[in-house]
């Protein structure tokens, strides 16, 4: 007799989140890092600027909650701008598609609320009835497949791993999250996240697990 139930091995979870406006003009970008130089101004005070094309472009919010230690995805387009005032040539450039809102992220089991509000950076967070709403992983990472715009951080790259080296009724391993070092069989892969089967007292129980969490096993459980 079989057992079928259906569990899920997430170790994020995400909240939309509504950035503070503090200037005209939405979501403020910065630039960081690069190659500086000195120089000497008209007073005769020795400077320090940034050697032009260098250095990475990144959104305010977006930059001080993960300096925080958020994960964050903030949506975004590219569209055509001229470099400058003085050229009619044109390059793509980031803009966030959302108006004033992003995602949030920490892992789950944790509380992080006041600490995020500590930050002045988010005014509140997309919910019903006074409470959050947790935005399912699944749809995040659609999201960020769609309109990662090449700005994802490197924790973000990793959830939209595909998947496709498991197939139906490979063996394989949990190795982080709640089900870590459980053996499993893959019902069915799905973009990033795959369906296996756990045995439980000769029943299973489906679980939908994100495909960076699993390594290929063997039957003797490499022994």
């Amino acid at each position: 007799m079989s057992m079928m139930g259906e569990i899920t091995a997430q170790d994020m979870q995400w909240f939309a989140c509504r950035v503070k406006r503090k200037q005209v003009g939405g979501i403020k970008t910065i630039r960081i890092g690069g190659e500086f130089e000195t120089f000497r101004d008209r007073q005769g005070r020795m400077r320090k600027r940034r050697v032009d094309g260098t250095g990475k472009a990144v959104f305010l919010p977006e930059h001080l909650l993960r300096r925080a230690g958020f994960e964050v995805f903030l949506p975004v387009k590219k569209v055509l701008r001229r470099k400058n005032r003085f050229t009619p040539e044109k390059a793509l450039v980031a803009q966030p598609l959302l108006v004033d809102w992003l995602f949030v992220g920490w892992p789950i089991g944790g509380s992080r609320w006041d600490h995020l509000m500590d930050l002045d950076v988010v005014t509140g967070v997309m919910g019903t009835g006074g409470r959050p709403v947790e935005i399912p992983s699944a749809r995040v990472m659609q999201l960020m497949r769609q309109w990662g715009g090449g700005m994802l951080s490197p924790e973000c790259e990793r959830y939209l791993k595909s998947g496709v080296e498991f197939k139906p009724n490979d063996l394989v391993r949990v190795i982080a999250g709640p089900l870590d070092g459980v053996r499993l069989r893959v019902v069915d892969v799905s973009g990033p996240t795959v369906k296996a089967a756990l045995d439980i007292l000769g029943g299973e129980i489906c679980a939908q697990i994100r495909s960076d969490l699993l390594i290929a096993d063997t039957p003797d459980g490499g022994k």
